[in-house]
């Protein structure tokens, strides 16, 4: 396609969200910005056009709205999504050709819906954001999903042109299951700071509190009853707590039974989820951000977004010990507690509030370990590995 005399590239990222998160915000303006015509194929969304623009990228919503229902809710909408995914974009391609398709999982089967648009000539970059086999060890008893999973892992590490990954833990797993090292690129999950820091500033906070809070997927796996059960123990210690939980996933309900049954929602409060202007705002007000992941094969190999999220923020962070994080931020830069230990986390958030300068030279040496992983400089490398697969190719 031509623009002003020059030929533009163009660029679709797919991902099976219902909403324009973050990360994906972050690709496609980075994408734009380095020049690129960018569409993003998603989920639908109450309140939106079916295609909109968005700050200079191409939304183009399928008329699907994500379900819930156990393992076979899950295969209904994976499939449903990958065959109007298909579909959309084939279609897309034909009209005027994408130079490269990137997907984001989950699933990772999702990449093969670029099937007719790679045989036509577009490269494919696959981003692999979690390790699906262990998700699927930790959610599901029977070892067949886990081994489905990691049939399916493989094909697609071997189906795309150029991987990302979100940490070096994950890139030797994918390589130890036999992926070429040289094809993968860890690209840290960091979010662009412009979608957090330009938003409007909050209200004053409230002296009289000590704010703690948790945003993103409530699921299991993120310790949202660790937390819960750490309220409780800190309320005598500290009068003012009070704990912010945003977000939404199957967990939900369970979380709500806890905090009900604990007695602690007086101090405990579940906001939902709540658009991004919302969320700036009650990160502004928070005291210290808590990541409260379990311990398991899957979580010790990525990393969250709200970890970094905390740290641009400026709110120093607690999270559990996990493998995947002690690689990349020390004793001194975060303030670790033991997995799924609501005493460790309890102990934790003591420890900051007792000694409020600690908070912040763990935040001074977060901030200074995050300028080599911030967005920043990890966009360097995502672009880099565009300009691989399209000047040289790659697979």
């Amino acid at each position: 396609m031509q623009k002003d005399g020059r030929l533009v590239q163009r660029v679709c990222i797919i991902r099976q969200r219902a909403y324009y998160e973050l990360p994906v915000r972050r690709e496609a303006e980075t994408l734009r910005d380095a020049g690129f015509e960018v569409d993003v194929i998603c989920l639908g969304e109450t309140g939106h056009s079916r295609v909109e623009v968005d700050n200079g990228v191409r939304l183009h919503r399928l008329p699907l709205q994500r379900r819930k229902g156990g393992v076979l809710g899950y295969l209904a909408d994976y499939l449903s999504f990958f065959v109007l995914a298909a579909v959309k974009v084939t279609r897309l391609h034909l009209t005027h050709p994408y130079r490269v398709i990137q997907v984001n999982t989950m699933p990772d089967s999702l990449v093969f819906a670029t099937l007719i648009p790679r045989l036509l000539g577009a490269r494919v970059v696959l981003f692999m954001k979690e390790p699906t086999p262990e998700l699927g060890a930790s959610l599901y008893r029977s070892p067949l999903a886990p081994f489905l999973l990691r049939i399916v892992e493989r094909l697609a590490l071997r189906y795309a042109h150029l991987v990302f990954t979100v940490t070096k833990q994950l890139k030797d797993t994918y390589v130890a299951r036999g992926a070429r090292s040289g094809k993968i690129h860890v690209v840290l999950n960091g979010p662009d700071p412009r979608h957090l820091l330009g938003q409007h500033d909050a209200v004053p906070s409230d002296a009289s509190r000590y704010t703690v809070i948790c945003h993103g997927s409530v699921e299991e796996r993120y310790g949202h009853d660790t937390i819960v059960k750490a309220a409780k123990l800190v309320k005598d210690e500290i009068p003012g707590i009070r704990v912010r939980i945003t977000g939404d996933g199957s967990y939900v309900g369970e979380m709500l039974e806890l905090i009900d049954r604990l007695g602690v929602g007086e101090y405990v409060d579940y906001l939902g989820w709540v658009d991004m202007p919302t969320l700036v705002e009650e990160l502004r007000q928070a005291d210290v951000g808590v990541v409260a992941q379990k311990s398991s094969p899957y979580s010790n190999l990525v990393h969250t977004n709200k970890m970094y999220e905390y740290i641009v923020m400026g709110i120093p962070v607690v999270l559990t010990r996990l493998a995947s994080v002690q690689e990349y931020f020390g004793d001194d830069a975060v303030r670790y507690f033991e997995p799924d230990d609501p005493s460790s986390l309890a102990e934790a958030i003591l420890d900051l509030h007792r000694s409020p300068e600690k908070g912040r030279a763990l935040l001074e040496n977060a901030r200074k370990m995050y300028e080599a992983y911030s967005w920043e400089a990890q966009s360097q490398v995502f672009l880099d590995g565009y300009r691989r697969v399209l000047d040289r190719g790659a697979g």
